[in-house]
């Protein structure tokens, strides 16, 4: 046999033993080393992140890591608009390298659309980070989840609501450090109506703050009621009803006018009466549930 045929079977043969082989591949990589980087690149489906893109949940996974490393400086709010500012900004420089060691090979990603990624998940604040998490790691904490399901069943609650102490166990003080952390994160956001600071979920139209806050008070719906029992009620019987002073109606009555939810107006006999805005009430239990004119509105 020739000298050249014998390399070439012995070549043909090395690479029949490096297809069999259950150890390396053809780069020599061990196989166990590739699948454990596969490992760490995968992140379960999560409910909560359906919203994302592949890059940039796998760029959300790697963060998760790079925003705990104290040696970075995370304290910035400035948007990083391009690649070549990067470097003012060193963790987010560091979360982009890591991204591009990690993700560039393995998932084919260009290093704009892991830039432009990570844009994104600052812009929506799936990143901040001077809170060195992420969102998805706010949504997952008992803790801080409680907190928001909570001001998601007591839209317009302001800090110094009892309720947070009997229904969450916790004073004002550790309350307004978790209220800060959701209003990072863009997921609550707070009203100034008065003089109290009040906090409803994000996605809930800012249009209605105003009514939430003023059904607060237990007062303000029965009043609607008693009106909607006799429109032509005057306030002294409207505090007889319940027993409360007339000049407090009066108040009420002033605040349910100024947000346009009643007016006064006079019949053709010349009669003053009041006349509660139905739409409004309508449109107000359409984002809220409470308190709920649904039967008030079916007995029209």
């Amino acid at each position: 046999m020739s000298l050249e045929k014998r390399r070439e079977s012995k070549e043909k043969q090395r690479e029949k033993e490096l297809e069999v082989s259950t150890f390396r591949r053809v780069d020599f990589t061990p196989l166990q080393d590739i699948k454990a980087e596969e490992r760490e690149l995968q992140i379960e489906t999560d409910p909560l992140i359906e919203d994302l893109t592949e890059i940039e949940v796998d760029v959300m996974n790697i963060a998760k890591d790079i925003l705990k490393l104290k040696r970075y400086d995370a304290d910035f709010e400035i948007e990083v608009s391009s690649e070549a500012e990067l470097q003012k900004f060193p963790i987010i420089e560091k979360l982009y390298a890591k991204s591009i060691a990690k993700l560039a090979y393995k998932k084919g990603y260009s290093k704009e659309e892991i830039f432009l990624a990570i844009r994104s998940l600052e812009d929506k604040s799936w990143i901040v980070t001077n809170e060195r998490r992420t969102k998805l790691e706010i949504l997952n904490n008992e803790k801080l989840a409680k907190i928001l399901e909570f001001i998601k069943e007591n839209p317009g609650i302001h800090a110094r609501d009892e309720k947070i102490e009997e229904e969450l166990g916790i004073t004002r003080t550790p309350f307004l450090k978790h209220i800060m952390t959701l209003e990072r994160f863009k997921l609550i956001r707070s009203k100034r109506i008065g003089k109290s600071l009040h906090y409803f979920l994000v996605d809930i139209p800012e249009d209605y703050d105003k009514f939430k806050v003023i059904f607060i008070n237990p007062l303000t719906p029965k009043i609607i009621e008693e009106i909607f029992k006799e429109e032509g009620i005057a306030i002294s019987k409207i505090g007889e009803e319940l027993d409360v002073y007339s000049g407090t109606v009066q108040y009420h009555l002033k605040k349910l006018k100024e947000l346009d939810l009643v007016k006064s107006v006079k019949t053709q006999k010349n009669q003053k009466i009041h006349v509660v805005n139905i739409e409004l009430l309508k449109k107000f239990n359409e984002f809220f549930d409470e308190p709920d004119f649904s039967k008030l509105l079916n007995g029209l």
